[in-house]
């Protein structure tokens, strides 16, 4: 059984030797992997674009000098697609583009752009001369993508040294990563049930190591601002959820919304009879044309804040859009009780909204359609919109389509 050591270190478990070996392992490694690859792909990506761009310039004289662009341009393509290269320019002597090819982008193309930058940062440049006449000048831009293999390469090859060197230091750390695992263990525990049961309320537990009680001290504080943060996030999703769901301006629900709604009590009309009003601002434009687009949205509010006082707290009020309201009113049971509501509503919007020192008069129409007579939600949608257009050339602003199943 281990002994408590409260006052050990970290630095102390692991020995000098062990460290030092390491270290000077992987320092001097790395530093022979940095010179000598960059050494050798830099000396090979300069010889080669030159001699690449000498040669092209050769097999493309006859061409330029004819000014042949076809040929000029499958030769191009045809070198472009065998070497390492990202862009062949030709131009004249006065400078315009006689012919160009652009190799496409690879799967890695933000790594091959690095390595170009470093290895191909300037472009060659190659006259294209005969008889010491000059007819235009050859631009190649080199590709790093072979390099980049080759890179990788020497790469795979520090790494498996690396790893034989760990293979052989690994059992002079095996005691001593046993002793590590004694104090880790616990905090491997609390972290791995944090992951299953997601409960930022759980926090890693003390260390007789100083290192390790640093980590836990930091890591705790960490769970502390994720669990801060996630309360945040939670509400944040709620107000989301809130605003996709509702009308910005009145704050009730949208027309999505209500059509949810108005779907899940469709399902169960054997047990809530209800009647759907569709309510529109019959001088809405005229508002709007009169005193401005503030004054059309103080309306709309105001609409919205009137229908919702005048109905029960378990009726649905939306907006639909527009001017265009709707209101699902449950347990209807009497043709008389659908009157007394329409002319209820009706009566609240005969007082003038003051706005900006105006009264603004507006009234309303309403189409009524019960849900006992319509087979599906649209359908009853399509019998309220229906009833509403019937109540504009009404006197009385509301008309109730007529329904068999109430009286």
């Amino acid at each position: 059984m281990f002994r408590k050591h409260y006052n050990t270190s970290l630095q102390k478990i692991f020995s000098q030797s062990q460290l030092l070996i390491f270290s000077l392992t992987l320092g001097i490694c790395s530093l022979i992997f940095i010179v000598i690859s960059s050494y050798t792909m830099n000396t090979y990506a300069k010889q080669s674009l030159n001699i690449l761009s000498a040669t092209l310039s050769e097999q493309i004289q006859p061409a330029v000098i004819f000014n042949d662009r076809i040929t000029l341009q499958q030769t191009l393509n045809n070198h472009i697609q065998q070497y390492p290269i990202r862009a062949i320019v030709v131009k004249d002597m006065q400078g315009d583009t006689l012919a160009a090819v652009y190799k496409n982008r690879t799967e890695f193309a933000w790594l091959e752009n690095l390595f170009n930058r470093v290895f191909f940062a300037d472009p060659v440049s190659q006259s294209i001369k005969h008889k010491n006449n000059q007819y235009g000048t050859l631009i190649i831009h080199g590709s790093a993508n072979q390099l980049m293999s080759f890179f990788f390469q020497m790469l795979i090859c520090l790494s498996i040294g690396i790893f034989i060197i760990l293979l052989v230091m690994l059992w002079l750390v095996h005691s001593t990563y046993r002793k590590l695992m004694h104090s880790i263990q616990p905090m491997v525990n609390t972290v791995e049930s944090l992951n299953l049961d997601t409960n930022y309320q759980a926090r890693l537990p003390s260390s007789p190591i100083y290192e390790f009680r640093v980590i836990s001290g930091a890591f705790n504080n960490l769970l502390d601002k994720v669990q801060r943060t996630n309360e945040k996030l939670q509400s944040e999703n709620s107000l989301l959820s809130h605003k996709a769901l509702h009308d910005q301006l009145t704050e009730l629900p949208n027309r999505h919304y209500f059509y949810n709604i108005l779907c899940n009590q469709f399902e169960n009309l054997e047990e809530n009879q209800t009647a759907l009003f569709f309510i529109d601002n019959n001088n809405f434009k005229d508002i709007n044309d009169a005193y401005g687009h503030l004054a059309g949205d103080a309306v709309l509010k105001e609409m919205a804040l009137r229908l919702k006082k005048n109905v029960r707290n378990y009726d649905v009020v939306a907006r639909l859009g527009g001017d265009e309201f709707a209101i699902l009113v449950g347990n209807i049971k009497h043709y008389e009780h659908l009157e007394q509501i329409c002319e209820h509503l009706i009566a609240c919007s005969q007082a003038p909204l003051n706005f900006d020192q105006q009264q603004i008069y507006f009234s309303f129409s309403i189409g009524v359609a019960f849900s006992k007579c319509a087979t599906t939600p649209e359908d009853l949608i399509a019998e309220a919109d229906n009833a509403m257009y019937k109540a504009k050339n009404l006197a009385q602003g509301w008309y109730i389509t007529p329904c068999q199943d109430i009286y």
